[in-house]
Order: structure tokens, then C-alpha cells, then sequence
């Protein structure tokens, strides 16, 4: 293309012109930014009016062939209309879909709908509305969830050896390898495939939906059959799932469970051999367990001797009196170790020392007590259950959380996926393991990267941080009590919590006093963060008093509190924002019928007055909060404010647009719909009423809700989803060396209700 010397001064001169714009200063509006309030003029209603209400009327009666004649007259009506040289009303889409919807029979209205969709003069709300009705169909779903449950298990196979033939192009080597892994994949999955996918249910449900709603049609007696079919599938899906959980249930000696499951598994397929075989093996597991109870819960002790060990006696009675340790505690223990109470002094004795301050010694005596044989030894079980309990043995615990953690970790790098062993295929375990064999060279390799991860990302340690945090609370100056203060910290300070660091960090004596002051003001920065996160006021001021008089010689805590009477001094009842880009995007919810905002401060110019991005607030009662561009014109600056108090008149209008408008977006694009807030439908609510005014200053009332355009929510022009059936997949694999390109076949997305089907 070639440009004149001219048309390159223009542009210039244009180019220049907008970088001037974008750094001008913005103009101030002469007048108020609300325009005034347009009165409504009485309606006067005429031919088609008078059609439409006597056809409302007609259709909501008793009498449908009434409905029909007053449809009729109103077609007249239109066609008058239109051969006058006027507009049409356009109603006659909704008159026919009002009078359609009267019929009893729902294919007869789905049927009429599909002819009135044929129509070009239809509002694109009413259309989406119409499609929507007609696209219920149960037998029109059925088929299309069959035809997506088929592509589905296509699509899943011919994708598992496409990705394994184009991921090798740069290793060849390595081909025939994830050729054989794909292929059996596949033969994996479809075993492990339920008889009927999670479409097929859900077709199995519109069927039986249409058949009980239309027993005498002919399509409703041609389902019977795969009806039945269909239900036998969902009867053996439902006895595989119950069986492999009553195996499951068994392994891990939950007998009553594993019995309840194999009589469920039982009622799908009456006589199944394997369910039957699981029942019994449940059943006499639970007998055994109802015996071993009935003879623990039968034995009764014996007399305690007075004579058989007086030493012992002696001290267990000291003990359990609160008394100090004997100094001949161990001359007095060894005086007859076999005795009938030795155990019992050997534990109070432990017991004794733990209070006296030697809590390693009171652990290792525990130990030793619960080595010894139950059957033997009373005070044996009693001991292992204090020693192995994380609540009353928190360092231990503690020290079996960090090498459990750390054997995790040297697992995870050596074996990667297979480190809880081979994947569960609901195969014997051993050709489980034989399936993981294509897998082992990838695994070897992927050493080295997994080393990698792990120094740059280590796992979360949240077991040891726990076990530290039951020792300080129960033993807060205990032996390990400093330890563990010093682990907590580095813990807490590396995982970014650091208000729980610097409490922690107090507790030290120690503590430099330039580490505790970063850590405090690290904790204070967090909390008001935490704060702003907050829906209601009171949680807000509650978190930044606290943060305040916690941190008061931060900067960060000082802020808190010019945060905490700023939220004090504007303290509003309502925050509804409506942003700019909103009002952009719906021009009527700004217009003349809604805010009434003038037209310049959306025209884009900064020399008339422009709107902030972040527009209207509704602060509650009719007040609102107009948000105009600063005086540098910056979008970044704070934002010059002008609070303005409307009509009830008018604020009804805006919260009626404002709900209209939204449900009408979703209608036509589901990402345009808003979420639900309670707290603003109840204000809503109050000002279409007129009892705006009445001050509802509970926290609990206040809604922060925001309306924003589609551009402000998605942040850049949203792609559309391509029609196409295939896509280009570029994968890569470091542990591997794996790199390629190849075609993968689109699945179809589940329906929403698909999760009440699994």
C-alpha cells in the first residue's frame, strides 16, 4: 500500500494529537452528573393494546380454543398495523408462545415452539428462551447423551496413541515403549469402564422420564426394551462398585462395613458367588470381633493382694496421692519385679517422673512398659497407648512426622508416580505391577528433574509444624520447647504465615530484636490484607483494631488504624458498585430510564468530565457515589467523588434495570451472568419498595457486590471455543525428553447434572 506525504503528516498529526489526550488533564463537568429526572407521560393504549390484553386474559382462562381466537384476532390486528405504514409491536412471538404453552401435551408445545423459532422477527432473549425449551426434549437429550458418551470413549482411545506417537519425535527410542504403554492404557481403562458410562444414565433417565410421562405413544413402547437393558447395566455397575468396596472394607478389617456393602452388592445381583463369598468372610470376622468384645467385657479383676508386694503398694499409693518420687523409688521397684503390682508402680512411677520434670525419662520408661507382652503385663497396652498417641506424645510424633516427610520426599524422587506403589486397576496386584513395566525407564529418568522440583519446590510440611504446635501447648517449657519454637518459625516464616511466625518468634527470649520487628511487620501487612478480604464491616474493624494495638510500632500497624477510622468515618450501609465498563456495555442501565447519567462522562473525552472505571456506588439509602477521573486525568489516581441523594422514583428504576438487564445477559451469553448476593437482593428489594430511606446498619446487611462489563471480568476480549473436532497439542516432557505436536480429538463437556449420575 503506499501512503502520501500528506496522508503521513495526517497520521502523524493524529498520533500526536491522542498521546496529548492521554496525558491531559480532565475537565470538570459544569453540572450536576445526574440529568434530570424525564417524567412519564400517561400511555395511551391502542388497537394492539387492547388485542394483547383481551389475548392475556383468554390464555390465562380455562377455555384454550378461546386463546386461539383472541391469537387470531391479534395476528389481525399486527397485519392492520403493518399495511397502515406503522411499526409492529412486537408481541406477536410472545402472543404465539403464550398461547402454545397453554397446551397440556409437552411435544405439542415443544413442536410449536420449533415452528415459531422459524420466524426471523423474534427478540433474541425470546429465541434463547424458545431454543432452550425446545432443546428439553427427553428423547432429543437421550440421543445426544448416547452420542456423547460413544464419542467420548472414541475420542479417549485414539487420543492415547496419537499423544504416544507424537510425543517421540524427538525420541525414537523410546516409541515402541510409549506405543505398548498407550495400548495398554487403553485395554486398562475400558476393564475398568462401568457397563454403563455416566451419558448412558443419564439417557437412561430421560427415557424413563418420556415413557412415564407418554406410556401410550409408540416411541415409549420401542424404549421398553432398552430400558431394561440399560437398568441391567446400571444394576451391574452399582454391584462391581459395592463389591470392590467390600474388598476394600475387608483389607482394612472394617468387617460391619464390608458386610453391609456385600449385602447391597447382593440385592443388584442376587446369588453372585464373589459378593456371597465376601458376606460370609464378613460375617465370621464380625463374630470373632463380637466374641473377643463379649470376653474383654466379661473378665472381672481379682483381689488386690495385701501382702504380695508391700514396696510397691507403698509406692503406687505415694504416687497416686500426689506425693513426691521416693528416693528409694528403684530399690523399691527391684524389690520384686514379677509381683502382681509391679506393673502398675513401674507405670505410676514413670508417671511420677514426667510430673517432676523429666519428661524424656517418664517416654523411655513408658517405652520400655509398652514392649512388653500384653497378655502378661496389664499395664502394657495402657503404656503403648500413651506412647503412640500424637496428642500426649507430641514429640515423638513430631519426630515420626519429619522422617516420615523426609522418606516421602527420597520416594517421591526415585520412584515419582509409583512411590505409593502400582497404580490400582482392580487387577491382581501382581500384573498390576507387570503393567507399570513400560513405565520404569521414564521413571529412572525422570530422577534428575525430580531432584530439581524438590530443591526448588519442597512439599508442604504440615504434619511436623502440627506435632510442634501440641508440644508448646501442652508442654509449653518442656525439654524440646526451644527446638521446637526455632522450627515453628523458620516453618511458619517460609510457608508465608507471618502472624503465626511472630507469635511464635515472641515467645523466644532470644530473638534479635531487628528479626522480630521484620516479622512484625510482615504479620501486620498480612492482617490488613486478611481485612480487606472481608464481606462484613465487623470482621473488617474487629481484624484492624486487633492489628493495631498487636503491631503499634509498625508502619503497617499504623495503617491499620488510619484504615480502621477510615472504615469508621465512611462507614456506609450498602457498597453496589457499577462499574464503567458495565454502564458501557448496558447504555440503558446509564441512560435516561435508569441512572440518568449524562452522556459525556461516558464519551471517552477527558475534557467534558469522564466517569472513573470505578463508576456508581449505591451506598445506601438513595445516595450514590459518582466516581470521576482525578484532575491529572490518570485512570490510577484516586478518584474524585461526588455523592449525590436521588429519588426514590429513580433508584427504583436503576435496581429494576440493573436486575433485568443482568438476567437478560446470562440468557444470551451464560458468562455474563452475575453471582447471587443476598445482602444486595435485599436492598434491591427495598428500594423497588420505597423504604430505601430506613437504615439497615446491621454488618450483617452490607453487600460489596460489583456489576462489571465482560471486558473488565475477562480481562481481554474472551476467544470464542473453535467448531472444529480436532485440536494441536504441543506436549513436552523433561524427566523424559519427550517432545512432539500431534492431533487429539475434542471430548464432549459433561452437563452440569452429570455428578448426580457418577
Amino acid at each position: 500500500m503506499i501512503v502520501s506525504r500528506r496522508s503521513s503528516v495526517s497520521l502523524l498529526v493524529a498520533f500526536g494529537a491522542a498521546v496529548a489526550a492521554c496525558g491531559t488533564p480532565a475537565g470538570t463537568p459544569k453540572e450536576s452528573p445526574l440529568a434530570p429526572l424525564e417524567g412519564r407521560v400517561a400511555y395511551l393504549p391502542d388497537d394492539s393494546d387492547r388485542a394483547a390484553r383481551s389475548l392475556a386474559e383468554a390464555a390465562l382462562g380455562t377455555d384454550p380454543t378461546a386463546a386461539r381466537a383472541q391469537l387470531a384476532a391479534f395476528e389481525t390486528t399486527e397485519r392492520l398495523r403493518v399495511a397502515t405504514g406503522e411499526p409492529p409491536s412486537g408481541l406477536f412471538a410472545y402472543a404465539r408462545n403464550l398461547v402454545d404453552s397453554t397446551s397440556n401435551d409437552p411435544i405439542v408445545y415443544r413442536r410449536a415452539t420449533a415452528q415459531l423459532l422459524e420466524d426471523d422477527d423474534i427478540d433474541p432473549a425470546l429465541r434463547k428462551q424458545l431454543e432452550m425449551e425446545v432443546a428439553d426434549d427427553p428423547l432429543l437429550l437421550a440421543d445426544k447423551r448416547i452420542g456423547e458418551g460413544r464419542r467420548t470413549r472414541i475420542a479417549r482411545d485414539v487420543n492415547a496413541l496419537s499423544e504416544a506417537l507424537g510425543r517421540s519425535l524427538l525420541s525414537f527410542v523410546f516409541l515402541p515403549i510409549r506405543v505398548a504403554q498407550a495400548v495398554i492404557n487403553v485395554a486398562v481403562a475400558e476393564h475398568l469402564d462401568d457397563p454403563i458410562s455416566v451419558q448412558e444414565r443419564q439417557a437412561l433417565a430421560h427415557w424413563k422420564e418420556y415413557v412415564e410421562g407418554h406410556p401410550d405413544t409408540p416411541e415409549a413402547h420401542e424404549l421398553i426394551a432398552r430400558i431394561d437393558e440399560l437398568q441391567q447395566s446400571w444394576f451391574d455397575t452399582k454391584r462391581r462398585r459395592s463389591v470392590r468396596a467390600a474388598e476394600q472394607a475387608l483389607d482394612h478389617n472394617q468387617n460391619a462395613l464390608a458386610l453391609l456393602l456385600a449385602d447391597r452388592a447382593l440385592r443388584y445381583a442376587p446369588g453372585d458367588m464373589t459378593a456371597t463369598r465376601l458376606r460370609d468372610d464378613a460375617k465370621r470376622r464380625q463374630a470373632n470381633q463380637q466374641a473377643d468384645l463379649a470376653q474383654s467385657l466379661a473378665a472381672t479383676p481379682g483381689p488386690l493382694p495385701d501382702e504380695g508386694n508391700p514396696e510397691a503398694r507403698q509406692l503406687m499409693v505415694a504416687q497416686l496421692a500426689g506425693g513426691d518420687v521416693p528416693a528409694e523409688s528403684d530399690a523399691l521397684l527391684a524389690a520384686d519385679p514379677a509381683g502382681p503390682l509391679a506393673d502398675g508402680a513401674r507405670f505410676s512411677h514413670a508417671n511420677a517422673i514426667g510430673e517432676a520434670g523429666q519428661e524424656s525419662a517418664m517416654w523411655d520408661a513408658l517405652a520400655e512398659i509398652a514392649g512388653d507382652d500384653p497378655a502378661t503385663h496389664p499395664m502394657a497396652r495402657h503404656a503403648n497407648a500413651l506412647v503412640e498417641s500424637p496428642f500426649q506424645n507430641p514429640w515423638e510424633a513430631f519426630e515420626a512426622a519429619k522422617g516420615g516427610d523426609t522418606r516421602k520426599a527420597a520416594s517421591f524422587i526415585a520412584l515419582g508416580p509409583l512411590q505409593g506403589g502400582a497404580r490400582d486397576r482392580d487387577l491382581p496386584r501382581s500384573i498390576e505391577w507387570l503393567l507399570e513395566a513400560p513405565t520404569l525407564m521414564p521413571v529412572l529418568g525422570g530422577i534428575p528433574w525430580r531432584l530439581v522440583q524438590t530443591a526448588i519446590a519442597p512439599p508442604e510440611a504440615k504434619a511436623p509444624a502440627l506435632a510442634a504446635s501440641r508440644y508448646l501447648e501442652r508442654y509449653p517449657n518442656g525439654e524440646h520447647a526451644a527446638e521446637l519454637r526455632d522450627y515453628l518459625v523458620e516453618h511458619e516464616s517460609d510457608e508465608g504465615h507471618w502472624v503465626r511466625a511472630h507469635a511464635t518468634a515472641s515467645e523466644i527470649s532470644n530473638t534479635p530484636s531487628d528479626e522480630l520487628a521484620e516479622l512484625a511487620e510482615k504479620a501486620a501487612a498480612q492482617s490488613i490484607e486478611q481485612a480487606g478480604k472481608q464481606q462484613r464491616r465487623d470482621i473488617r474493624l474487629a481484624i484492624l483494631q486487633a492489628t493495631s494495638e498487636r503491631y503499634p510500632d509498625t508502619k503497617s500497624g499504623r495503617r491499620a488504624n488510619e484504615l480502621l477510622h477510615k472504615e469508621i468515618d465512611e462507614a456506609t450501609e450498602q457498597k453496589i458498585r457499577i462499574s464503567r465498563g458495565y454502564l458501557i456495555e448496558n447504555r440503558n442501565v446509564a441512560g435516561a430510564g435508569g441512572l440518568g447519567l449524562r452522556p459525556e462522562l461516558l464519551d471517552g473525552d477527558k475534557h467534558n468530565g469522564e466517569l472513573h472505571p470505578l463508576g456508581v456506588t449505591l451506598l445506601g439509602g438513595r445516595v450514590l457515589e459518582i466516581a470521576m477521573l482525578a484532575p491529572s486525568g490518570d485512570e490510577d489516581d484516586e478518584p474524585k467523588t461526588l455523592r449525590q441523594t436521588v429519588s426514590a422514583e429513580r433508584l427504583s428504576r436503576v435496581v429494576s434495570l440493573l436486575e433485568e438487564t443482568s438476567a437478560r445477559n446470562a440468557l444470551l451469553d451464560p458468562l455474563a451472568e452475575q453471582g447471587a448476593d443476598a445482602r444486595r437482593d435485599f436492598f434491591f428489594e427495598r428500594a423497588r419498595l420505597g423504604i430505601a430511606d430506613t437504615p439497615d446498619a446491621r454488618p450483617t446487611a452490607e453487600s460489596t457486590y460489583a456489576f462489571v462489563g465482560m471486558r473488565e471480568k475477562y480481562n481481554m476480549v474472551r476467544s470464542r471455543e473453535s467448531i472444529l473436532p480436532v485440536e494441536i497439542v504441543i506436549s513436552g516432557s523433561l524427566p523424559d525428553l519427550g517432545l512432539g505436536a500431534f492431533p487429539r480429538l475434542r471430548t464432549p463437556k459433561q452437563t452440569p447434572d452429570a455428578v448426580l449420575f457418577k
